[in-house]
């Protein structure tokens, strides 16, 4: 097996990367047995789903930033991957107020085969 130029914590970490991205994707896949739909309107892997695509996101963009500058120690401008964290922020705050709304409305709704504690 060939070893990295870049050093032992290169291939971990692009192999994280690629972790939170597929974990991104997943959340966002139709699931019919889901106990709710998501705040996109269908029933998917995740009922969090859009917020936890958007976490999965800002931890593989968290992920690639820490191996590209700190790892293979890129020269690029930083303002690039702040500015993409900080618009993954945003998604997933509000998502996740969204969600809590949704949810608050599901959970309170008798009829609803989700218990309080999903």
């Amino acid at each position: 097996m060939k070893t990295s130029p870049y050093g032992p914590a290169y291939k971990p970490l692009l192999a994280l990367s690629g972790l939170f991205a597929l974990g991104a994707i997943i959340t966002l896949v139709p699931n019919p047995a889901a106990s709710w739909p998501n705040i996109m309107g269908y029933s998917s892997v995740c009922t969090f789903a859009p917020g936890a695509t958007f976490a999965c996101a800002l931890l593989a963009a968290i992920t690639c930033t820490v191996r590209a500058r700190l790892v293979r120690r890129i020269p690029s401008p930083l303002f690039v991957p702040i500015v993409a964290i900080v618009l993954l922020v945003i998604g997933l705050t509000v998502s996740t107020v969204v969600w809590a709304g949704e949810k608050a409305r599901y959970s309170s709704d008798s009829t609803s085969s989700a218990s309080a504690l999903e």
